[in-house]
């Protein structure tokens, strides 16, 4: 029997998984389309006319997958950075609570696992551009701004959490 936080880990996971997965697919099809880059769906995956083609069009959809991955970032940052119930300001839970939308303040245990899962893409996504740019399969560039993503999200998590900490370390004195 899986545990409850692993249980929780993977249904926290399966909106990032269609979304970057289908944000790979649209991509390379729209940017091909848009680049006139003529393309070739085969058993042997995607082909192009030529390899600059293809680093390219590699390049552009990793750059549409991050445009997607940022979203889903800045979703869960602001959750957890302002709508975080251990500090959410109080004008803000006022106005929540005037227009009906309380839900939106949530707690660590729903925070946590969807930031987790988000930022483990992030770091996933980072690897896999780094690895495609050691293989001249795109550009370095895109490796780096990935990166930077990375560490921007992973400096802000931190923050959260041990803010967290510190809060509930004050509640028990």
């Amino acid at each position: 029997m899986l545990s409850k936080i692993l249980v929780k880990l993977i249904d926290k996971a399966i909106v990032p998984t269609i979304l970057l997965l289908s944000a790979r697919v649209v991509s390379i099809v729209l940017a091909a389309k848009y680049m006139g880059i003529n393309i070739k769906i085969s058993s042997e995956g995607i082909v192009t006319q030529n390899s600059a083609e293809y680093v390219k069009l590699n390049s552009y959809s990793i750059l549409f997958m991050l445009a997607m991955l940022i979203i889903g970032l800045i979703y869960v940052a602001i959750k957890g950075l302002v709508l975080h119930d251990s500090h959410v300001k109080p004008t803000i839970t006022a106005k929540l609570f005037s227009i009906k939308a309380k839900s939106l303040i949530q707690s660590s245990s729903e925070i946590y696992p969807q930031w987790g899962v988000w930022s483990l893409y992030s770091f996933m996504l980072s690897a896999v551009a780094g690895i495609m740019a050691m293989s001249k399969l795109a550009y370095f560039w895109v490796f780096y701004l990935v990166t930077f993503v990375t560490l921007i999200n992973t400096v802000l998590f931190i923050y959260d959490f041990e803010d967290d900490i510190k809060i509930k370390m004050e509640d028990k004195k």
